[in-house]
């Protein structure tokens, strides 16, 4: 019986989320299919990716992100080739120096299809996602990567 209390325990924390999804279903759209017009609009989705720009806003916030693949953790996999850019829009103050560039962020939302916004001299179109939940990963990413689960049983002898 310990056994299996034991295997239950290793399990479930396999592939833990930070952000708190609840009952609704998450839609497998990213801001790259929401670019290619492929969004039906208001999404519930899970984006990630690093910070490029932070920019305050009347009441909000808006984080210029570059997406990433996430893993089934919705960890940011940094070492992939990133994707598009996309703007995070979270209500109220987030500290820039906290949310600074550089920094990886998971994001739960809702896909607003598209905004146009200023890059250096030209003007694009980038995916919007409304914020509903935030998690700001820690600033050296070697630190939130899975480590090698370790099982031993016995007596052992290192050297």
């Amino acid at each position: 019986m310990a056994w299996l209390a034991l295997a239950s325990l290793m399990l479930a924390g396999c592939a833990n989320s930070p952000l708190e999804r609840g009952d609704e279903e998450i839609a497998a759209i990213g801001p790259a299919h929401v670019l290619a017009g492929e969004d039906r609009g208001g999404e519930r989705v899970i984006w990630g990716g690093q910070i490029a720009a932070v920019n305050p806003g009347d009441g909000y916030t808006e984080l210029r992100v570059i997406s990433y693949p996430l893993d089934r953790s919705d960890r940011p996999r940094w070492r992939e080739q990133p994707g598009v850019t996309f703007v995070v829009r979270q209500p109220g103050f987030l500290e820039p120096m906290l949310y600074a560039p550089g920094r990886f962020i998971s994001v739960l939302g809702n896909s607003q299809g598209l905004v146009e916004r200023q890059r250096d001299e030209a003007k694009m179109d980038v995916p919007l996602l409304t914020a509903e939940s935030l998690h700001l990963w820690p600033v050296d990413p070697r630190t939130w990567q899975d480590s090698p689960v370790r099982v031993g049983i016995g007596v052992g002898i290192r050297l």
